[in-house]
Order: structure tokens, then sequence, then C-alpha cells
């Protein structure tokens, strides 16, 4: 009997400390903008460590007004990325270690949001250490194209998808 009562209150523990890892370890999303084409739930897992092409979930954001929501938006640009831009567009460069080849990403520029606000490029020449440049998929998405939004701190960074749907 204490046999069976022992392996239960184990089996139970194991049980437990299971489903607190996996909660406190991950957050479902619900995607609320257009942000990300296609894809209307996220499933986030705590990391510090990402790759180019990575979804991930920005918390406190430093916009007032995005600060209370979390963001899900793709990582594009890495530290000592060069940010290139002109009056329509804006592109990110970046030069693979192995090979040295130059990857680059195009995304266009607007001049305003959907609520009419102007919107001004980013300026900044080269990512600078402790950041990324994150964008979202859709053409207008509101992100590290424009100075309002910028680079983002990696510490703001709760970590990145592992499922959509």
């Amino acid at each position: 009997m204490k046999a069976k009562l022992l392996k239960l209150s184990l089996g139970l523990g194991t049980l437990f400390l299971l489903c607190w890892g996996v909660t406190s370890q991950t957050k479902l999303r619900k995607c609320v903008s257009e942000s990300l084409e296609g894809i209307q739930y996220v499933l986030f897992l705590k990391s510090t460590s990402f790759k180019r092409g990575d979804i991930v979930l920005i918390s406190n954001h430093p916009i007032s007004y995005v600060r209370e929501k979390p963001l899900a938006k793709r990582v594009l640009g890495f530290p000592g990325d060069r940010i290139v831009w002109d009056k329509e567009k804006l592109k990110i460069e970046s030069k693979n270690a192995e090979s040295q080849i130059t990857l680059s990403t195009i995304l266009p520029l607007l001049d305003k949001t959907k609520e009419d606000q102007p919107l001004t490029p980013l300026s900044v020449a080269i990512v600078p250490e402790g950041y990324l440049f994150v964008a979202g998929d859709h053409l207008r998405s509101f992100d590290s194209r424009y100075k309002e939004f910028g680079l983002v701190s990696i510490d703001k960074i709760w970590g990145k998808a592992i499922c959509t749907w």
C-alpha cells in the first residue's frame, strides 16, 4: 500500500512539475493585428536564442499604446547588419559568415500609418549590439522600418514561436 501511495505521489508531483514548466516557459497568443499574414495563433517558447526569420514575442515595447499588448514580429536584422534606405525602400544587408555572401531583404517604406500619422524611415546605418531589426509580414506593418517604432532591444524579447496556425 505504501509503495503504491509513494508511486502515485511521485507521479502526481512529476505531472505538476511538467505542467508548471510548460506553462511558465510557453505563451499562446492570438494575432490581433495584420502583422503576420495568414497566422491566427502563435505558441511561443521562452528563449534568448534567435535566427533570421524567427517570429518573436516582444513585451514592454517603449511605445505607450503598444506597451499593453505583446507584439509578434519576424526577426530580419541582427547586430552588425547594415540598413540602407532611400525614399521608397529600406534594405537590410547581412553577410553569411561562412561564404561571405551578402544577403539582402528589401522592404517598402510608407509615408503614413492607416490612421494618417506621418512615418519617418529609420535612420540607423548599422544594427547595434543588443538590438534586433523586426518586421511584420504585412507591407503596412508598423515595425523597425520606422523611427517611431525603432529597433527592438533583445531584453524586450520574451521568446520565439515554436508553432503557428
